[in-house]
């Protein structure tokens, strides 16, 4: 009993010290709220680059690029430009900015001021190291071809990371906006014959126009993973859908490549007001732990597409090494940031 009555001042006071310990651990938690920017900014595509993080997005006469110490919010970004449509070219689309073989690339598309179907992808180069310097001229995809582009991507595959552009086009004649897949030369040069990889039959895939956009590419565990969104983005039911080939297969065969085609694995959330889930991109949180989903969505169903703000979301990972994709959530909502973001 002595030994006992001894003992329970420090038992008591244990008791006391680990609830406040506790406490102050949830306070050193950081939180963030999306969207990740207040205006709107379609097509986000954001990585992670020698400690920071730049961002893309549609913005119809420019590529503007912002850097951020942080992933979770944009908003006090420093702002460069990097490019500015010419006189006689329109409606620039969905810029993505890529590291490849250690130099910087954005691709993108663009218009010639008469009609949309005139849509044709380009690059552009930086001139450095760093994506707030000085980038180059445009520079045509596929000028052998004169057929609507779209949403270009690129796969960097296999131990020799050969180089692949993934993007949306038209058949001809047009009837739904499918994938497609050629190799490339070099970052610049993509090499015709193209490939169709995949085309929308499927009813998730069909709202308000067949179309499969927006593809980018998911890495995990040795496995290839294409995401790409499905449906007209101008309506609420615009979502993603997954694809994705595995065992260093050919990617130019569209058979070896292997389609979830049941269901969207992202998609609008009623009950939490988020609508028009789609065009995706892929980063690291800041320790490299997590992989973070940079999207676009609305916040009202009859929103067609006029206010699409960027948002992120964390990925998780199912056994088989695919990616767990979240509900989407609504704005304004407090949510765990990436993981080492001070």
């Amino acid at each position: 009993m002595r030994i006992l009555l001894l003992f329970l001042p420090v038992f008591g006071f244990l008791c006391q010290a680990l609830p406040q310990h506790n406490l102050t651990g949830l306070h050193q938690q950081k939180f963030y709220t999306n969207p990740i920017l207040d205006h709107a900014a379609a097509d986000p595509c954001v990585i992670k680059h020698n400690g920071f993080y730049y961002m893309v997005y549609t913005q119809g006469d420019r590529i503007d690029i912002l850097k951020s110490p942080i992933l979770s919010s944009f908003r006090n970004a420093e702002r460069k430009e990097a490019y500015r449509a010419p006189a006689n070219r329109c409606a620039l689309w969905a810029p993505e900015i890529h590291v490849i073989q250690g130099e910087l690339f954005i691709y993108f598309t663009m218009d010639d001021c008469v009609a949309d179907a005139n849509h044709r992808m380009y690059v552009i180069k930086a001139d450095s190291n760093d994506p707030m310097g000085n980038w180059g001229s445009e520079v045509r995809l596929l000028p052998e071809e004169n057929i609507y582009a779209i949403d270009g991507t690129v796969l960097q595959y296999g131990p020799q990371k050969d180089l692949y552009f993934i993007w949306t086009g038209f058949p001809e004649p047009p009837g739904s906006m499918n994938l497609y897949i050629a190799r490339m030369e070099n970052p610049m040069r993509v090499i015709p014959p193209r490939t169709l990889l995949r085309t929308p039959t499927m009813d998730w895939e069909t709202h308000g126009y067949p179309v499969n956009e927006g593809p980018f590419i998911i890495e995990n565990a040795g496995r290839t993973f294409l995401t790409f969104s499905a449906s007209s983005t101008f309506t609420p039911d615009y979502c993603l859908g997954i694809m994705g080939i595995d065992g260093l297969k050919d990617p130019l065969v569209r058979s070896n490549w292997w389609n979830d085609v049941n269901h969207c694995v992202f998609f609008r959330n009623d009950a939490e007001s988020v609508f028009g889930t789609g065009h995706a991109s892929f980063v690291r949180s800041p320790d490299d732990s997590e992989l973070w989903m940079v999207y676009h969505a609305v916040d009202d169903v009859n929103d067609l597409g006029g206010n699409r703000r960027a948002r992120i979301q964390k990925l998780d990972w199912n056994p088989d090494n695919a990616p767990r994709f979240p509900p989407a959530i609504g704005i304004n909502k407090p949510l765990p940031a990436p993981s080492g973001e001070q």
